[in-house]
């Protein structure tokens, strides 16, 4: 299913409060959103998720349905 992850960024010296480290768009199944690491890399730095946030949607349309999903992940610097 399409799927939008979002990392987001709670806390940094580098970074405004809430800038969105980057975003990602994929092809995952329904359970993606429950093998998200506890820890991240990006960008040759160590990132510790605080929460993640789940919405699903399916669109009927005349002949199917279009399933999506978006994951919210908020993150904090490993010093």
């Amino acid at each position: 299913m399409k799927t939008v992850v979002k990392y987001i960024l709670l806390k940094s010296k580098e970074y405004q409060l809430g800038h969105a480290l980057y975003e990602d768009e994929i092809d995952a199944s329904s359970h993606y959103f429950d093998e998200i690491a506890t820890e991240i890399e990006y960008q040759h730095r160590s990132f510790k998720v605080l929460s993640k946030e789940l919405n699903r949607k399916k669109i009927y349309d005349e002949h199917d349905a279009i399933e999506s999903q978006t994951i919210v992940i908020k993150v904090v610097p490993i010093e």
